[in-house]
């Protein structure tokens, strides 16, 4: 019995198996705003699961905080992003209680992916808990989603702010 014959066809089509891992650079935005020179914060919760009871917990007790939500399906789970703009304590008591409804203790709730994942779902969720306006609406943040879904958000309170991006690198697991 002979060697197995190789042709250029199947050494081109052969993967080589390696333990180096891969990571790609990623666009997020930070939690943190500016208003007439006044820092404020944004909520931006990552579930890593698609069990919708932990989705209606946070979307619960975001939106009895007065709190306005947008959320969509993400990779592994949903985003959930409320453009209402905080204090710094408030949001340090919020993002203590979501942890406490789902713990993803590496999510630290500071920066939320803009970049697209190929899994990511292509419908936007909006509900707004703000009834009594209590809280000013960033224009900027609701307009990135906006865009990035194709759709009109109609939200009061909208107030132009300046926003932080941050470039970071993630772990490519396509």
């Amino acid at each position: 019995m002979g060697s197995i014959r190789r042709t250029n066809h199947s050494r081109l089509t052969m993967k080589a198996k390696t333990n180096f891992v891969k990571y790609v650079e990623r666009l997020g935005l930070e939690s943190l705003c500016t208003f007439d020179n006044i820092p404020y914060f944004f909520i931006f919760v990552e579930l890593d699961t698609k069990d919708k009871v932990a989705l209606r917990s946070t979307l619960k007790y975001l939106l009895n905080q007065s709190l306005a939500v947008l959320f969509f399906e993400s990779n592994n789970g949903y985003h959930i992003i409320s453009p209402s703009m905080i204090h710094f304590q408030q949001w340090l008591r919020i993002v203590d209680v979501c942890q406490q409804i789902y713990p993803n203790h590496f999510y630290k709730h500071d920066v939320i992916r803009l970049s697209s994942k190929a899994k990511d779902g292509k419908i936007l969720f909006w509900e707004n808990g703000d009834t009594r306006n209590k809280f000013k609406v960033s224009d900027d943040l609701l307009k990135l989603f906006e865009l990035r879904f194709k759709t009109k958000i109609n939200c009061p309170n909208r107030v132009k702010t300046s926003l932080i991006y941050t470039k970071y690198e993630d772990i490519d697991i396509s």
